[in-house]
């Protein structure tokens, strides 16, 4: 029991030492992605532990970085002191270590949260102090002081250095391949372009951002453009996508808190909702968008941001005494984690093994699906190959015989009998190339849905009863699905509705036939009537072709009903429940 109790107690130390010497770069590493990601209340939380955990001259960079990220994380959500005063932080370490890029990063989204507070002056300030630190150097920091550049110009209505600033900035992008600012400046070359009325242009330069940054995860760019959106088509008069892609957007900025796009968002779905005249939803999100604006931007804000610039040359001294006081903060934290450290880790062990399981049983099960997929794919396309050159071999074959049986016709008048044979073998030719053409079609998956059966049985009836001077008369839904069928279903329906049309040309003496088709109670109804002379529906012999037709019908768990007399003609009626039209 001793020997198993001083091994546990081992286990346990080298546990607790493993999670802890690694722990404050791996929580930079996280946090920095949670901010990218936009998870800022996660991100807030794991920076903060960073800080508390990285407090040694040699975490120096650990701390410059998590001191910035989470001035990015505060300017996001729009909380502007909080966002200066880790700024401010984060640039006196970065002095003490010269780093010229970390101090150029820093200038730059100081400048960008002073522009989010309409401080324009002060924000062209800092970015030109960015990028006279880098110089040539450290062309992605360049792109990005021109970018937020842009802002400010373009909130200035100095349209032409905005499209200037973006353009640079969005070369610098693509030259490095940096995905997430590509999107960002697409967003803001189309903010311009609405400004100067090229509305079309701008939709397109805002889908693209959309697509780049939904691709990359970046919810808070996803946001912004989706809001960007909302506002060029209430510009462009399409109130009702207006309204959809602010709604979008006030949720993506809920989600992540992104207060200034949530307050731009209800402006903008307040005004969708009164341009579409539901002026009780107009007032309810105006009275939002006034709360929410409020609580924003206001004075007070403005003034705590010029004293703490005021006071950033005492910055240092406040940060000895507030790392001292964190220190005693980081030792009441050491007692609560060893008490908590271990049963974290074996929870965290555990739930890790259950999602490793279940991840890899899910994996298993698609690579199972994808390999059918695959097997079933290939089959068709060799199906449809093989049908292709039977189609091409066959139906030249069948050509040439109809070619020929045509001219033993035409030189036949002499001998009747031969004449009469001759035009029997064309007849039959000339019905194998269509049931081969009909077979070819019905192989192409795009072909065999709903809709393409009905259209493909109008055009096959007009063709065929032309022929005949009966003329079709069509009753078939508005708006018919587009669901795929099944190959099998849609072949059993189309040979039925052939053997129909050809009896009505041969026996009926009609002069109209009447094709009606409706989707009710779960099954698709098809009905072909005539008007000619009907017939004994209870004498009727195989050679016919009804009996034939109820067992293709009946194969495909379908029903058909046949009325027919005297002076009513022949209706043939089918039914089949959509659960088994329906392909899977």
């Amino acid at each position: 029991m001793k020997i198993f109790l001083r091994c546990l107690l081992l286990l346990l130390i080298n546990l607790h030492c493993v999670a802890q010497s690694p722990s404050a770069a791996q929580l930079l590493q996280q946090g920095i992605s949670d901010f990218e990601s936009g998870k800022y209340e996660h991100g807030l939380t794991v920076l903060t532990h960073c800080i508390a955990l990285a407090q040694t001259p040699s975490d120096g960079i650990i701390l410059q970085k998590a001191y910035n990220n989470l001035g990015n994380i505060y300017s996001q959500t729009g909380k502007s002191e909080l966002a200066l005063r880790h700024y401010l932080l984060s640039l006196s370490i970065a002095k003490k270590r010269n780093d010229i890029p970390g101090m150029a990063k820093i200038n730059k989204n100081i400048g960008a949260m002073y522009s989010e507070q309409k401080d324009f002056t002060v924000a062209l300030a800092y970015y030109k102090k960015a990028m006279d630190l880098i110089g040539k150097d450290h062309k992605p920091i360049k792109a990005d002081c021109l970018n937020n550049m842009g802002v400010v110009y373009e909130q200035q209505e100095k349209y032409t250095e905005a499209l200037k600033a973006y353009s640079e900035a969005l070369s610098i992008y693509k030259l490095v391949e940096d995905k997430p600012r590509i999107a960002m400046s697409l967003n803001n070359l189309a903010i311009v372009r609405k400004y100067l009325g090229k509305y079309e242009e701008a939709v397109q330069d805002y889908l693209q951002a959309l697509s780049i940054s939904e691709k990359t995860d970046d919810r808070f760019m996803v946001a912004a453009t989706q809001n960007n959106l909302g506002n060029v088509y209430i510009l462009i008069g399409d109130y009702q996508k207006s309204l959809q892609y602010c709604l979008l957007a006030y949720k993506t900025a809920e989600a992540i808190k992104a207060a200034e796009i949530a307050v731009e968002s209800l402006d903008g779905i307040a005004t969708a909702y009164e341009k579409l005249r539901n002026y009780p939803n107009a007032i309810a999100y105006r009275k939002k968008y006034e709360a929410a604006k409020g609580d924003f931007i206001n004075s007070e804000r403005s003034s705590q941001l010029a004293e703490m610039q005021v006071k950033y040359d005492t910055l240092d001294k406040e940060a000895k005494i507030r790392s001292l006081r964190q220190q005693s903060k980081i030792d009441a934290l050491k007692i609560q984690k060893r008490n908590r450290l271990i049963i974290l880790i074996l929870a965290f062990l555990m739930i890790f093994i259950v999602i490793l399981f279940f991840w890899r049983k899910n994996q298993q099960l698609k690579n199972v699906v994808a390999r059918d997929k695959a097997i079933r794919d290939t089959e068709e396309q060799e199906r449809i190959r093989m049908a292709r050159d039977i189609h091409d071999d066959l139906g030249s074959g069948l050509s040439k015989v109809n070619f020929l049986s045509e001219i033993i016709l035409q030189k036949s008048a002499q001998n009747p009998e031969i004449g009469q044979h001759a035009k029997s073998v064309q007849e039959t030719a000339a019905k194998m190339i269509g049931n081969m053409r009909d077979l070819i079609w019905a192989l192409n998956p795009d072909n065999t849905t709903l809709n393409n059966l009905l259209a493909r049985i109008r055009e096959y009836a007009t063709d065929y009863l032309e022929d005949y001077q009966i003329k079709p008369h069509y009753s078939f839904p508005e708006a018919i699905p587009t669901d795929p069928i099944a190959k099998e279903i849609h072949r059993g329906i189309f040979m039925v509705v052939k053997e129909s049309l050809n009896n009505i040309s041969k026996y009926s003496g009609a002069s109209n036939a009447y094709f009606n088709a409706i989707i009710d109670r779960g099954c698709l109804f098809i009905s072909i009537k005539d008007d000619g002379d009907g017939f004994d529906v209870a004498g009727v012999t195989a050679g016919n072709g009804l009996p034939n037709m109820k067992k293709r019908l009946e194969s495909v768990s379908g029903f058909i009903e046949i009325t027919s007399g005297p002076g009513i003609g022949t209706e043939i009626s089918l039914r089949i429940p959509m659960q088994q039209l329906l392909r899977n």
